[in-house]
């Protein structure tokens, strides 16, 4: 049997599994400390703002609903 997810359980799926790929990406040293906003899977727009990194994005791909991360400036470890 399928499990159905509702509009806000496919959200968070989605988030997920942006976030995942986002943190297996191998070359984000050259975000730290930055800003950056991921579109299907793909950094398309960095900065040391926020706001105006995610209007870049926003404004390339006005469907889409980009995702803004900081990436952390110092060495973190994931378990």
């Amino acid at each position: 049997m399928e499990t159905v997810l509702n509009d806000g359980e496919r959200f968070m799926k989605k988030r997920a599994d942006e976030l995942n790929c986002v943190l297996s990406m191998p070359d984000l040293g050259k975000y730290v400390g930055k800003w950056i906003v991921i579109v299907n899977n793909k950094v398309v727009a960095a900065g040391s703002n926020g706001k105006k990194a995610f209007a870049e994005a926003k404004q390339k791909y006005p469907q889409s609903k980009p995702l803004l991360m900081k990436v952390p400036s110092e060495t973190i470890m994931l378990l």
